[in-house]
């Protein structure tokens, strides 16, 4: 993946938002993709978005009511279903890449800032200017992508 700026690629990621139907934008404008993208159904082939929407939704509300922090790891089966929809989904498209959008919890921490990815520990690589500071950096390994700004 870190060979992607190269390849000129138009970028996606996926993000979950409450009471959004779309999970797929673009990372350059934040648009959302329609339903009927094909990407959808691409990723369908690989992951029950629905399911996963549901199931996403329900670790949101659990983290909402201070029961779990889940979401916000991102060894959790959550995250790492659609890590590894994406790594399979990926190697199949030829102009697009998607990664998924993955933040820590930023209720209680303050002035962090990406640096590695969190799960191959790697320096992350910028995407440039062309990006929204939420999308600024990927990982040159696994579909993810981070921002670089503080709420």
């Amino acid at each position: 993946m870190a060979d992607l700026k190269k390849q000129n690629k138009e970028i996606f990621k996926i993000v979950w938002l409450p009471g959004e139907h779309e999970i797929i934008f673009n990372a350059k404008t934040e648009s959302p993709l329609s339903l009927k993208s094909p990407l959808y159904e691409l990723l369908n082939q690989y992951l029950d978005i629905d399911k996963w929407k549901i199931q996403y939704n329900q670790l949101y509300l659990d983290w909402l009511d201070g029961n779990s922090e889940s979401i916000y790891n991102i060894n959790d089966q959550i995250n790492l279903s659609i890590i590894d929809a994406l790594i399979k989904l990926n190697k199949i498209l030829d102009q697009q890449a998607i990664y998924y959008w993955f933040d820590i919890d930023r209720t209680f921490t303050e002035g962090f800032t990406w640096k590695y990815c969190p799960i191959s520990g790697e320096e992350l690589i910028c995407l440039g200017s062309g990006y929204p500071e939420k999308n600024a950096f990927i990982s040159p390994r696994y579909p993810l992508i981070f921002p670089d700004y503080e709420e």
